[in-house]
């Protein structure tokens, strides 16, 4: 059995980047499941993780991180866009009244 296949079984591997680390963070662990990893993987990337696939349910530091700035740039993406639709409509709220 080669070191990957060895990585596989034991759970080193990481989902995203398929390299072996020492240490790896559970999708479906306690700390997994309250960072909300698999559902952040399904929402930012083009694959999807469930508990039933075959593939590793570990995640590595680096690409932990990666995801973690990948949510946090889209959270403020989201919040500056809502912020900005908020000003458009309460600008036209204003310019309507000033008409009327």
């Amino acid at each position: 059995m080669g070191s990957l296949d060895r990585a596989v079984l034991t759970g080193f591997i990481c989902r995203l980047c398929s390299e072996m680390h020492r240490v790896v963070l559970h999708i479906y662990g306690e700390e997994g499941i309250r960072l909300c990893i698999s559902e952040k993987i399904n929402r930012y990337l083009s694959i999807n993780v469930s508990r039933s696939d075959p593939l590793p349910k570990t995640i590595c530091k680096n690409c932990l991180e990666r995801l973690e700035n990948q949510h946090r740039l889209v959270m403020r993406i989201e919040q500056a866009a809502n912020l900005l639709k908020g000003q458009r409509r309460a600008r036209f709220n204003n310019n309507y009244q000033l008409t009327s």
